[in-house]
């Protein structure tokens, strides 16, 4: 009888695979491939038309012998034409900048799948996509785009050129396109050329090239290896940045990151990841650029200025050179946590250097002793000849001199302009101006 049973239930189990293999077959092959092809179309229109304001197109233009750009343009359809708005993209088309929007023609096209063509010429869109500029990639970009999918909540469409093969996608406005491309375009004044990723634990160096939509990162591909490029794609939302190419970071992947406007910060709440200014020590203790360190009289606080004109009454007095010589001043770091005050920076034999020691106190703050010691190419100390006022006063060899860091222009992001002031001697401080040396021929300027 147990036997029988047996028997039975397992004809049942067998018959239930059947008949549910059998069903999803008949699901598969029951509808023609016209119709599965004209049902694929309708959705796509069905998602493609749920739209008030239209779509924002992100494109990946081709560069010669570089990363892909991204083009943002903000685009309203109708059921036969759609409408280009005025871009940063846009205006820098010679033919076209001062336009304020074009239109042309459109279609929705079954190519082996679904397939997005803009028709007619237009002076935004097409300018990118000039085929007959064979000795340029940069004007190669697709005007037909393979649709492949849509996210789960119809509003993000994803696809790829026709021809280039390179990423492409469109998010569902929800604002007007002169409205989206305004607020999308201000995202560029957020990014920085030299700023940090803390991802996994880790701060990474990251450099955004705003005008190509590229974001540098630089990490070793191998555990103790040193650091190397890595370069990804992104457009700009309107309310932060969307990673066209994913990162991926120790099995971390980072889509899309929110702008923080108050604090210049980006960050993606899914992974904790961020993009923020870096540590304002870190341009004495971290770099070693030293051609942008420069400052002068002008820039300093009463205390100083005041040390500095008894050195120069010093100097002149000393009879060994003319304060009138003294042309440039500068803080020279090593990227190692030290750094040479520098005065007549690139004038040979008259060029001096003072040896200092930096020490971080927090991200904003920097500690100085002067290690002692003078080095130039005279016979005698320009130190002991009335230097000694503006040497001293910036450090000291007996003790450390912290100083906090400010900023005056630009944003946390950008910071331009840095401000050191003595925090036992507000009155004791130096501004490095941007690009000083190129405006100043005197360190009394």
């Amino acid at each position: 009888m147990r036997k029988i049973f047996y028997i039975v239930a397992a004809a049942c189990i067998f018959a239930s695979f059947m008949t549910s293999c059998q069903l999803k077959e008949d699901d598969l092959f029951d509808i023609d491939p016209a119709t599965r092809q004209d049902n694929w179309m309708a959705d796509y229109r069905r998602v493609f038309n749920n739209n008030e304001y239209g779509w924002a197109l992100y494109t990946s233009q081709p560069t010669y012998g570089r990363h892909p750009s991204i083009a943002t343009f903000a685009v309203k359809f109708d059921q036969e034409m759609c409408t280009f708005y005025r871009s940063s993209a846009t205006s820098r088309i010679p033919s076209a900048a001062l336009k304020d929007s074009v239109q042309s023609t459109y279609s929705l096209k079954m190519d082996n799948g679904i397939v997005l063509s803009f028709d007619t010429y237009n002076d935004f869109f097409h300018y990118y996509a000039d085929h007959s500029e064979y000795f340029s990639q940069d004007l190669q970009a697709d005007f037909e785009f393979c649709l492949d999918r849509y996210s789960e909540n119809e509003d993000t469409i994803f696809g790829r050129g026709k021809t280039k093969q390179l990423p492409f996608m469109m998010v569902k406005m929800k604002t007007t396109p002169q409205e989206y491309q305004k607020l999308s375009d201000e995202i560029d004044s957020y990014v920085a050329t030299n700023c940090v990723m803390i991802i996994e634990g880790d701060t990474i160096q990251a450099s955004f090239l705003a005008g190509y939509k590229n974001l540098l990162l630089y990490f070793p591909d191998e555990e103790g290896g040193e650091p190397v490029e890595h370069m990804y794609s992104y457009g700009n939302l309107v309310n932060g940045i969307y990673l066209i190419e994913n990162i991926k970071y120790k099995g971390t992947t980072v889509v899309e990151m929110a702008l923080d406007r108050d604090k210049g910060t980006f960050s993606d709440p899914c992974t904790g990841a961020k993009i923020q200014r870096r540590a304002l020590t870190d341009y004495f203790i971290v770099d070693d650029n030293y051609d942008n360190m420069f400052f002068g009289y002008s820039g300093l606080g009463s205390y100083t200025k005041q040390e500095w004109d008894k050195a120069r009454s010093a100097v002149d007095a000393s009879g060994k050179f003319s304060s009138s010589s003294l042309v440039y001043i500068n803080f020279e770091p090593y990227g190692d946590g030290t750094m040479d005050l520098v005065i007549n920076k690139w004038y040979g034999i008259d060029e001096v250097h003072y040896p200092m020691e930096l020490k971080k106190i927090s991200d904003d703050e920097i500690a100085v002793r002067r290690t002692g010691g003078e080095s130039s190419g005279r016979d005698y100390s320009f130190y002991d000849s009335g230097l000694k006022y503006i040497v001293d006063a910036f450090a000291k060899t007996d003790t450390w001199t912290t100083y906090k860091i400010t900023f005056r222009e630009g944003s946390s992001m950008n910071p331009v302009g840095l401000e050191l002031t003595d925090e036992s001697n507000p009155d004791n401080s130096y501004y490095i101006e941007n690009n000083f040396r190129y405006y100043h021929s005197s360190i009394w300027d």
